[in-house]
């Protein structure tokens, strides 16, 4: 048996980082941005692609940057290609957790409740900061401010995400404070484990 952790969060919010210390403490991270880059590849996307959005095509692979800007700009056409994407990706990660010989997988993915998706993870973590350290974190990454605040507006509010949560890893103060909220959810997570594992015998 498996257990499944879904690690999310908005844009900015540091879920990288979170996932990188998860990592340290021997956790089995899959990353779902890396996962939705092996099917921008599969022949109903590139399909898709020529159709509605032929600049994106690009010596035979996809500008990545043109269609981030298409799918934050234009509601229809993220809705149609979301439609096209999500199921691969979904397949993608589901073939990759299933290869894993992990007992404890974590999944990170920013839209994991837009996709959804929670309810086939046992325990749900959202990265959280403030609003405007979002914006401003993404505008450091070379992320046009206007284009930063749209990429936000996309996604489900903070506010429900945390609502939604069972745990939630504040990320605005040090990072060895990050650091012990990880370890502290990480003890958790195992005590549970350890629970579960002791039920099968009873």
């Amino acid at each position: 048996m498996k257990i499944l952790i879904g690690l999310t969060g908005n844009a900015g919010a540091g879920k990288s980082t979170v996932a990188r210390m998860f990592r340290e403490l021997g956790f089995t991270v899959i990353e779902a941005d890396r996962e939705a880059h092996k099917v921008l590849s599969h022949p109903k996307v590139v399909e898709f692609l020529k159709r509605r959005l032929p600049e994106a095509i690009r010596d035979g692979g996809i500008d990545r940057e043109v269609l981030g800007r298409r799918v934050f700009t234009d509601p229809q056409f993220k809705e149609e290609f979301e439609g096209i994407v999500r199921p691969l990706v979904l397949e993608q990660i589901k073939r990759t957790i299933e290869s894993s010989p992990a007992r404890i997988i974590m999944v990170d993915a920013a839209l994991l409740f837009e996709y959804g998706v929670a309810d086939a993870f046992d325990t749900i973590i959202v990265v959280w900061a403030p609003q405007e350290e979002l914006v401003h974190r993404l505008v450091k990454r070379g992320v046009p401010k206007e284009k930063a605040e749209a990429i936000l507006a996309s996604q489900m509010p903070q506010e429900e995400k945390v609502r939604r949560a069972d745990f939630v890893i504040r990320n605005y103060g040090s990072l060895e404070d990050v650091r012990k909220q990880v370890r502290r959810i990480a003890q958790e997570i195992m005590r549970r484990l350890e629970e579960v594992e002791l039920s099968w015998y009873l």
